[in-house]
């Protein structure tokens, strides 16, 4: 019985390690984010909190600058956060802008209200 007990509490380390050293094998994968940020220190904080995340950010103070962003190079987002009340270009229209681009409609967009840190 002893030797059973051993014997499951030496399976159940040896599944647990398997389980970590499998994952050194796999591709990570790095999310690339637009943020749209107007207030600069809001936009600094939350940039270093979703680098700390080991996301890649491009982060921008309005819509027309994430319009330009998005437009210029598509392919490297892989989402949008932004909020909505913006200079230049709402996040409503942004919003807009990305759902009827052909290219961009595939990127999700997550539009707050306010951001709060």
């Amino acid at each position: 019985m002893v030797e059973m007990e051993v014997g499951a509490a030496e399976k159940k380390s040896n599944e647990e390690n398997d389980g970590s050293l499998w994952e050194i094998f796999l591709p990570r994968m790095v999310l690339r984010v637009l943020l749209v940020e107007a207030d600069d220190s809001t936009r600094q904080i939350i940039t270093a909190l979703l680098r700390k995340c080991s996301y890649i950010v491009a982060a921008v103070p309005d819509g027309l600058m994430a319009w330009e962003t998005l437009k210029d190079r598509p392919h490297n987002i892989d989402h949008i956060l932004t909020e909505v009340e913006l200079p230049s270009i709402s996040g409503y229209a942004l919003l807009t802008l990305v759902t009827e681009h052909d290219i961009c409609n595939n990127i999700p967009v997550i539009n707050a209200i306010g951001i709060f840190i």
